[in-house]
């Protein structure tokens, strides 16, 4: 060959990159390796093997639910009823407007589980006093709800079914001076109540020393629709300073 004959240079077509381990991923294949390792030498010392979390979460599940009706013999439950123990009568009220959620299956457990428990009765009462918003697909999902959870109501009931009376027992308070219509807003009835903690200074609103028959008036009023919704509403005349007695109406 003379100096002329061009220069070729060699090329390596064998060679293959080894893929990068980063050092975090090291560690974690370490540590598995070491994992793997004391198994392996607990299982060789013939110690009993640790059961999965699943089993383990079975076993305390089943121990909790061996007596679902504990909680009733025992706690603020058992010295409910050993403080009047008198036959029981208790009731679960949902609004038709919806779905029933955890709150409500309590509720549930609650009522129909400490009346069952003391040989009550536990009526389902729908609280249909909205039926703008009520469907016949949700009282039927609350009744097949409670039957799920394993109780039967001793009778089922509609508030509706009691308007007239209760409108009557409204009007009652009324005449004895023991309930008045208020226009106050829901921030107005609020601060009247001692704030939002319920600790500031409790007042009587504007509306509370009406005359009874100014407030009759209003009350057949609000019957017929004469107010949108929030714009009245009647209160009870409950004691302003009486440290026993929760919210001032």
């Amino acid at each position: 060959m003379t100096g002329d004959t061009p220069k070729v240079e060699s090329l390596n077509i064998d060679r293959v990159e080894e893929p990068k381990i980063s050092k975090k991923e090291l560690k974690r294949l370490a540590a598995k390796a070491e994992k793997e390792k004391k198994r392996a030498e607990h299982q060789a010392s013939g110690a009993p093997a640790k059961p999965p979390k699943s089993a383990s979460t079975a076993t305390v599940s089943t121990t909790a639910s061996e007596d679902p009706n504990a909680l009733f013999g025992s706690g603020w439950l058992d010295a409910t009823y050993k403080e009047r123990p008198i036959p029981v009568r208790t009731r679960f009220p949902p609004e038709p407007n919806g779905f029933l959620h955890i709150g409500h299956a309590k509720a549930i457990m609650v009522n129909f589980g400490f009346a069952r428990y003391y040989n009550g009765k536990c009526f389902l009462r729908y609280d249909d006093t909205n039926p703008a918003k009520e469907e016949e697909k949700y009282f039927t999902a609350i009744k097949d709800m409670v039957e799920w959870l394993g109780f039967s109501p001793y009778a089922i009931t509609y508030s509706s079914d009691h308007f007239d009376k209760l409108y009557s027992l409204a009007e009652k308070l009324i005449t004895k001076d023991k309930a008045y219509v208020c226009h106050c807003t829901k921030e107005e009835v609020n601060m009247g109540r001692g704030g939002p903690d319920n600790r500031g200074e409790r007042k009587a609103c504007a509306h509370r020393n009406r005359p009874v028959e100014e407030s009759l008036t209003e009350f057949r009023a609000m019957r017929d629709g004469e107010y949108k919704s929030g714009e009245a509403h009647l209160r009870v005349k409950s004691a302003l300073t009486n440290p026993n007695v929760g919210n001032t109406m």
